[in-house]
């Protein structure tokens, strides 16, 4: 028979005590915690848990990009209804003022709110959203439109009707940006602004100059004031003359406003959609992804604080005989 050594039986002990102190320690931090898996490596199920980890990550990255994707979005399509509204109203004016029974002096005085029409508009195409132009393409940091504050002959002055706005011919004007809220999904984010309120501002400098009495022409691409066409009216034999031009700057707003602003409004409309829609199935993903990590990962605490006992007594029992064995091996010298 072979006669197992006190030193075996001691590390047999310290064995059993080390596990139960392991199991103690294992349920307590379960309890304490919430988790039965703090690491990837404390299961076999770490490389799923890795993963879902990281689908996480990159989830949450998509949903910051949607949420900017929807500001810039959002703040297009808040400048673009303001700029509807506004060639509404320039519509109302040149029609009334398209009436014939308006004196010379009656049209002037409504060319100050076309002017002001107009700079609203300008303000409007000049739209910022987190400190970028959302309408100069890519040129961010440059406005959409400047004014040249002497760009007709007729009046010299510095005065609105002799003021012309031009859009930004930065490199990166003409283009524009998109982001990619998922991996099948990008969204522009940005527009040319010459797309959108060239011609609108064009009509409205048109409208104003018209019922202040001053002919408008413009040449070449991009348009560029055309002083030999922009002569004033001679009156009264010009009324007619003027009525035309008023009805042609009419025609000119609401194309744009028709063609240019309505139209990228829908655009975006659909966008907003896409992003919503994106957003939506983001959340979805989230929820079944924490779903079953949490499944992998997150203990049953009632479970949990049994088993803690188990281990518990479990681990005064072995300390309890070890404890034993001790005393009688140190007795067998005495």
């Amino acid at each position: 028979m072979t006669r197992i050594s006190e030193s075996q039986i001691f590390r047999q002990f310290q064995l059993y005590n080390t596990r139960n102190r392991e199991q103690v320690n294992k349920y307590s931090n379960e309890i304490s915690t919430g988790l039965k898996v703090l690491e990837p490596g404390d299961t076999k199920q770490g490389s799923t848990i890795s993963k879902l980890r990281e689908s996480l990550v990159q989830i949450d990255e998509n949903k910051k990009r949607a949420s900017a994707v929807f500001g810039y979005l959002n703040a297009m399509d808040g400048a673009l209804d303001s700029a509807a509204d506004a060639l509404i109203r320039a519509q109302e004016i040149a029609t009334q003022a398209a009436n014939e029974t308006n004196s010379a002096e009656d049209r002037a005085i409504m060319a100050q709110e076309v002017y002001e029409l107009r700079e609203f508009l300008v303000s409007l195409a000049n739209t910022k959203y987190q400190d970028q132009y959302i309408f100069s393409g890519n040129s961010d940091n440059t406005p959409a439109f400047s004014g040249d504050h002497n760009a007709f002959a007729d009046p010299p002055e510095d005065v609105p009707a002799s003021i012309d706005y031009q859009y930004d011919g930065a490199t990166g004007a003409s283009s524009t940006r998109s982001v990619n809220v998922t991996d099948t999904l990008a969204v522009q984010v940005n527009q040319n602004g010459e797309d959108l309120f060239g011609d609108a501002i064009r009509g409205l400098t048109q409208l104003g100059r018209a019922l202040e009495g001053y002919r408008t022409g413009y040449t070449g691409n991009p348009p560029l004031p055309d002083d030999a066409a922009s002569t004033p009216y001679t009156f009264p034999g010009e009324t007619a003359a003027q009525t035309q031009d008023i009805q042609a700057a009419l025609d000119v707003i609401s194309g744009a406003r028709e063609d240019d602003i309505i139209r990228t409004r829908t655009n975006i409309a659909g966008r907003l959609r896409r992003v919503e829609t994106a957003d939506s199935l983001l959340n979805l993903s989230k929820d079944a992804a924490q779903k079953t990590l949490a499944s992998l990962q997150e203990a049953d605490v009632i479970e949990s604080a049994s088993l803690l006992t188990n281990a518990q007594t479990a681990l005064n029992a072995s300390l309890t005989v070890t404890t034993q064995i001790l005393r009688q091996s140190i007795l067998d010298y005495l």
